[in-house]
């Protein structure tokens, strides 16, 4: 294997472990650990840390070292408005303009998304890796009539950051909140799940094959302030 392979498969390895939550947001990323793990040499593990970091998956620290990026309410926050400020819009254009192949793809994506298990309380990372991936699926066909690919390139970059955070929040509250349980109160499972439930998602679905605006965009608002609320119950 070409150095220039040995580098990119490090950082998707990497990159992975951080996106699926199985290496939580604040754990070191130790080059000879990874190494080690990984069965390669330092210098490309080295160079996907530093590609990680330019992702901002990553953040270096001292002594050269490396961490998984951390995760705040602040930033969480900020992500949120950003991802609506992108998605509204793109959503608006879809409606408008989304064909039989638009709809046919997003009731198929919603199918998908009813058939696959909340990754709540599964340890497997097959599991969470279905989930995300039927999610954020579901979330591109509902914006896959938009136009402009500059909006969808910076909605790419913000569900991937916005990944981090939501594997925190389904599967490390303790990092969220250190001086909290390591497991979620009762309260934060039953919002977690209704952000996860795919009712909600058929009802965003349904208003937008309607081509109805002003429905779909609340429904939108309404998905990303469940998360939010999830979010906030954990630092109470």
């Amino acid at each position: 294997m070409r150095a220039i392979e040995k580098a990119e498969s490090a950082f998707e390895a990497i990159e992975r472990s951080i996106l699926n939550g199985s290496t939580p947001p604040g754990a070191p990323l130790r080059v000879a650990t990874l190494s080690k793990a990984l069965n390669i040499s330092a210098t490309p593990v080295r160079e996907a840390l530093a590609r990680l970091e330019e992702k901002r998956l990553a953040v270096a620290g001292e002594n050269c070292g490396w961490r998984v990026a951390p995760v705040s309410l602040a930033e969480l926050e900020d992500l949120e408005d950003a991802r609506l400020s992108i998605e509204e819009r793109l959503l608006e254009d879809s409606i408008t303009h989304g064909d039989i192949e638009w709809e046919s793809n997003l009731i198929a994506a919603h199918h998908r998304l009813m058939r696959t298990p909340q990754p709540i309380g599964s340890n497997t990372i097959e599991d969470r890796e279905r989930w995300a991936i039927a999610h954020d699926g579901f979330h591109k066909s509902l914006l896959a009539a938009g136009r402009s690919s500059w909006l969808k390139s910076f909605h790419d970059t913000t569900l991937l950051q916005l990944n981090r955070h939501h594997q925190a929040l389904l599967f490390h509250p303790a990092v969220i909140n250190p001086k909290g349980p390591d497991n979620h109160s009762s309260e934060t499972l039953e919002a977690l799940k209704r952000a996860l439930a795919p009712e909600h998602h058929g009802l965003l679905m349904q208003a937008a094959l309607d081509r109805d605006q002003k429905v779909a965009k609340r429904l939108l608002r309404e998905h990303v302030e469940i998360a939010l609320a999830s979010y906030k119950s954990i630092l109470e």
